[in-house]
């Protein structure tokens, strides 16, 4: 029997709410189509997108299956179910499974170095990091703020910064601030007052940055606005504190040529996925696999298809809700 015939488990959820409504589930595998390969997973990771999914705040795309996970690392198959080659991505969804099936264009070959459980950590972080980058237009010299630097994305984004000479200043909690110290000599705890983080900043860079990568929205903006240099870029690419602000004041944006730029990765389209992972596979991936930038794993756990399986992903959940994480929870799937 081919391989497509067959069912697969999945992690599954038929209302939104906290981790408990995380339950073990089992559908079709999927059908590729002529332009897709099948993939068998065998790790993801637990990303901040996922939570919210889960709580019914962040719907995947029109179209795209409602089962959790935005990156996968495996083996692409044929048609008999044989194993071709190792490869990663990202998804808009669908990673929380045995099977998926993904855009051949957006495959990336796993270098022959890295485990397959530290691929399934790569993916979302970095190429969301990397295209932040290229749209800050950073130049070497230049200098930029880094919100929840502890995070998978801004380890990756403080990373990058090194591999292209410029200056990342990190705010994170101070109980997260050994982790980062390899990154960057210049943090700021978070923990402070806001007008304390900015003095800080300043000190560090009086002229201001020229690029903050934001995730976090309202509770920063003020800060944002105030550490920006002339002609700064504001990378939005998260609201983990909410997107209203009262009585916004779009004076210093105007005064200082602030140029926002809001950044998110899942809707993009097909060809620019395919084109993002083309660029990263020529000019990131190699420092990756020659070991200058590290993929900043907190966690990898061995995940069953069963009961105790899921208990394991839901308290890996519950603990990025927390905010207990440094770095990425890597799920690998116990397929054998």
């Amino acid at each position: 029997m081919q391989v497509k015939d067959l069912t697969t488990q999945k992690v599954n959820q038929t209302e939104f709410g906290g981790p408990n409504v995380l339950k073990l589930g089992e559908s079709l595998i999927p059908k590729p189509n002529q332009n897709q390969s099948l993939i068998e997973i065998h790790s993801t990771s637990i990303n901040r997108a996922d939570t919210l999914q889960r709580q019914g705040k962040y719907p995947p795309p029109k179209g795209v299956t409602n089962i959790l996970g935005l990156e996968f690392a495996g083996y692409e198959l044929d048609t008999e179910g044989n194993r071709l080659r190792r490869v990663m991505g990202i998804l808009s969804g669908g990673g929380y499974a045995q099977y998926v099936a993904v855009n051949k264009d957006h495959l990336i070959d796993v270098p022959s170095n890295i485990p397959l459980d530290a691929a399934g950590g790569i993916s979302e972080i970095y190429l969301t990091a990397y295209l932040q980058y290229k749209l800050s237009e950073l130049k070497k010299g230049n200098s930029c703020l880094v919100y929840a630097a502890a995070s998978g994305v801004g380890q990756a984004t403080l990373q990058l910064c090194n591999h292209f000479g410029v200056i990342g200043i990190a705010s994170c909690s101070q109980l997260k601030v050994q982790k980062i110290q390899q990154y960057t000599n210049y943090i700021v705890h978070r923990d402070q007052s806001i007008k304390d983080q900015i003095s800080q900043i300043k000190q560090y860079q009086p002229q201001g940055v020229a690029a903050v990568f934001d995730c976090v929205g309202q509770q920063n903006y003020q800060m944002t606005l105030e550490t920006l240099g002339m002609d700064g870029k504001w990378i939005l690419y998260g609201l983990l504190t909410g997107g209203s602000i009262e009585k916004f004041n779009l004076a210093p944006l105007l005064a200082k040529r602030i140029n926002l730029i809001n950044s998110t990765l899942r809707s993009r389209s097909d060809q620019f996925k395919a084109e993002l992972a083309k660029d990263f596979t020529r000019t990131i991936l190699p420092v990756i696999e020659n070991g200058q930038i590290a993929i900043p794993i907190q966690s990898v756990t061995k995940v069953q298809w069963n009961e105790e399986g899921i208990n394991q992903i839901i308290r890996l959940h519950t603990e990025m809700e927390q905010n207990r994480n440094v770095g990425k929870l890597i799920v690998s799937f116990q397929n054998d």
